[in-house]
């Protein structure tokens, strides 16, 4: 016969003060935040990420930035959780990026998001190269502030981006070749 009385209860652990949070609102109480990370769009964990839930579909374009590599970018909640637009009168490109391992032509990089919040997204980028040690990491800092999404990175860019009205289809932008990279997400 066994008993339950309220000396024989131990309690293990304490109080989770800080619990997992999904875009949705709701908590995971048993995983803390500052051990669990949620967000990873390129797999079961994209219901937990905030500001890619938000930010679903959008489009953003630097137009002071006339000679940025990629001035134009789209966010998304899927597996290539970023697309990269370069729009030119000659030659347009487009790439898109996802967490973990991605490989082209060659050289290897590894993506992991470190900060996901409402209005703020920040992420690792680990280039290796043809190698396999890092040769060096960059941190990609999102945040909206304003209705205007500035961005930084560890290695001194910054640039201000504002909502972009442009169509993104294949048909209606002016340029004379579209070169579609892995991920692109060009309608």
């Amino acid at each position: 016969m066994s008993s339950c009385i309220k000396s024989d209860i131990v309690q293990y652990g304490s109080k989770n003060t800080d619990p997992a949070t999904f875009a949705s609102g709701q908590q995971l109480p048993v995983a803390t935040r500052s051990y669990t990370n949620f967000c990873n769009p390129n797999g079961w964990g994209r219901k937990g990420c905030e500001f890619l839930a938000k930010y679903d579909g959008t489009f953003w374009a630097d137009t002071e930035n006339y000679y940025s590599d990629f001035s134009d970018l789209q966010f998304l909640n899927d597996i290539y959780f970023i697309s990269l637009f370069n729009i030119k009168n000659d030659v347009s490109y487009c790439r898109g990026w996802r967490t973990g391992e991605n490989i082209s032509d060659g050289k290897k990089w590894n993506i992991k998001i470190t900060k996901d919040g409402w209005d703020v997204l920040w992420f690792d980028y680990d280039y290796y190269g043809t190698n396999d040690d890092i040769e060096y990491t960059i941190t990609y800092k999102y945040s909206v502030i304003d209705s205007l999404l500035h961005f930084s990175s560890s290695d001194g860019q910054t640039f201000i981006f504002s909502p972009s009205d442009k169509e993104y289809l294949k048909g209606s932008i002016d340029t004379g070749e579209i070169i579609q990279l892995e991920g692109c997400t060009f309608l």
